[in-house]
């Protein structure tokens, strides 16, 4: 049988995805991406500087919770809703017959452009009132009722695709989707700059300079003197007072007063040039901690009139994203509009569209496919699981890696995630072809088996040459880009093998489960490996044997599925791939 379905395949060998309506549909996705991006990026910033303050640094905490702790639990909330709802509302959308907008666009049309305004009003409700526990409370209001839309919209808008697309080529589609949604995680990286550049653009220079401000780790802008102010420091003369006016103002104190010896100023301009606060002397040494250090520096982060800190505000960020946001759903209402006929999901049996009844809730054990098929499901949600343990644990963490390991600045460390996601779109198609060549589930397997090796590979290098940070950095770099194109590899052919396993009938459903797995990993993924990190002694180096434990883990589960491939091509799926494009 298995050797009939490949002679399909290759008998339709001309057979093609329709590109131009696949990206389409990619718009949505690229909305969600654009959306999470920047907040995953900017809202732990904005919530560390607002905790510091209401805490005194984190002093008036008990013992066991720290600031990080609160910020890593505030960011898990769009995790916990996603693990919750978004099952729910995957099942809704199955059942929705809307006649004008079919089954997700409801829920996509009501639910995001309310979502863009309640994400604009993020870093508003950061500033619009000066006492500190009522603009946390603000932002955590916003914030629930944010993530809780989002849940809302984001099963729909990942079904559309499967929606259009025959089973056999959606590997390919879902490529597609995502080089949208690594162009939406693009436009997010670069947000920052784009919005400083409007800014300047409509002449409202003072926001653009916070936008441009260098900041502390705690989101707060450094002051900006004169170079005659006698407590300013150049690392490129050694002196005090010999500066490029403007300089970050950062204190000294006594150890360095005839000027910083000269084997010091390149420590000292990695410090000038991080996130980080305070730069400690240990014996000879430079960038050390504070346990038994000497303080040598320390930013000063700048005050308003009254006294407080002042902070970048991200309201023409967040404005300007939830724009592009709306502009992308406008591109989808235009795109079903025209290509409504070509909804796949229209076709199922007309019993379910003329019932009265309400959709039960459709456990697993009870799903109308084959006991092995079933076996198969869940052996995948557990790979899901597992591996997106691994890649969950990167996001909150590698700009804290970039810090205090490599001596990288945030701008420096945002660009280095770019790199990621520029190769994890770039392969894309090409990991999605070779997912409809040699089989989803060895794609798969291929994509850990190499990231596991690269993140391994980076680990042994970092400890064994520590002291060469050039041959270090360039080790990470093409662990990232080789990481980046592996990571494709996976990311392209899981959802398309867990959606073939239940048919089309169960898209909505079925993509309920992916996310149920994928969120319930964000949430344990982040707090696992920072406690790893925690046990060796803050050294952020872990996060990569910590992932390499997890895709080490998820690849082992994997080999264990037995369905999920889609080779045979139906006479109806034939007709959809060869439809010429709108």
């Amino acid at each position: 049988m298995a050797k009939e379905q490949k002679a399909v395949v290759k008998k339709n060998d001309n057979n093609k995805l329709n590109y131009k309506r696949t990206f389409l549909i990619g718009f949505g996705f690229m909305a969600c991406m654009l959306l999470w991006n920047i907040y995953n990026s900017v809202v732990p910033v904005i919530f560390r500087g607002k905790l510091m303050e209401l805490t005194d640094g984190g002093k008036a905490l008990p013992g066991f919770l720290s600031v990080a702790l609160l910020v890593n639990a505030i960011m898990t909330i769009d995790n916990v809703f996603g693990v919750i709802f978004q099952p729910y509302f995957g099942k809704r959308s199955d059942h929705t017959h809307s006649k004008k907008w079919g089954k997700r666009m409801p829920f996509i049309i009501i639910c995001l452009p309310i979502c863009a305004a309640l994400f604009a009003l993020i870093p508003v409700a950061a500033h619009a009132v000066r006492q500190t526990a009522l603009s946390v409370g603000l932002m955590m209001a916003v914030i629930i009722f944010f993530n809780f839309l989002m849940s809302i919209w984001r099963s729909p808008v990942v079904s559309l695709m499967p929606d259009f697309t025959p089973h056999a080529l959606q590997s390919d589609a879902n490529a597609v989707i995502n080089i949208m949604g690594g162009i939406g995680q693009m436009v997010g990286l670069v947000m920052i700059t784009i919005a400083a550049l409007v800014c300047g653009l409509i002449g409202m220079t003072t926001t653009q300079e916070a936008l441009n401000a260098k900041i502390d780790t705690q989101g707060r802008i450094i002051e900006m003197v004169d170079s005659t102010d006698e407590r300013v420091y150049v690392a490129a003369s050694g002196k005090k007072g010999e500066a490029a006016e403007k300089t970050p103002l950062i204190l000294y104190s006594d150890v360095f007063e005839n000027g910083v010896p000269e084997e010091h100023l390149e420590a000292v301009q990695h410090f000038v040039d991080s996130g980080r606060d305070k730069l400690y002397l240990h014996g000879n040494k430079l960038n050390g901690e504070e346990k038994d250090g000497i303080l040598v520096a320390e930013k000063v982060p700048a005050l308003d009139e009254n006294g407080n800190y002042k902070y970048v505000d991200y309201t023409p960020v967040f404005l300007i994203a939830g724009i592009i946001a709306v502009l992308c759903l406008v591109v989808l209402i235009v795109f079903y509009k025209k290509n409504k006929q070509y909804d796949l999901s229209d076709q199922l049996d007309d019993k379910t569209e003329n019932t009265d009844e309400k959709p039960k809730k459709i456990k697993i054990r009870d799903l109308p496919i084959s006991k092995e098929e079933r076996r198969s499901l869940i052996i995948m949600l557990a790979a899901l699981f597992l591996i997106n343990n691994a890649t969950e644990a990167i996001v909150p963490n590698f700009t804290n890696f970039a810090l205090d390991t490599l001596n990288m600045p945030p701008k420096n460390s945002t660009l280095m995630m770019a790199v990621f996601a520029v190769s994890l779109a770039v392969f894309g198609i090409p990991a999605g072809t070779l997912g409809r060549k040699i089989g989803r589930k060895k794609t798969i397997i291929l994509g850990l088996g190499v990231i596991v090796a690269m993140f391994a590979f980076y680990l042994t290098v970092s400890q064994l040459f520590a002291t060469s940070q050039t041959f270090v950095h360039i080790v990470l770099w093409i662990a990232l880009v080789v990481g980046g194109a592996a990571v494709g590899c996976i990311n392209i052919n899981t959802l398309p093998l867990v959606l073939t396993i239940g048919g089309r009938e169960y898209v909505g459903t079925f993509t309920g489960y992916y996310y149920t797995a994928t969120f319930s990993a964000a949430i344990t993924g982040p707090i696992l490996c920072g406690g790893l990190i925690g046990l060796f002694h803050e050294d952020y180096n872990y996060m990569f044997l910590f992932c390499a434990l997890f895709f080490a883990l998820g690849l082992l589960v994997i080999t264990q599925v037995k369905h999920g491939e889609s080779f045979e091509i139906t006479d109806e799926e034939i007709k959809q791939a060869q439809m010429a494009d709108d």
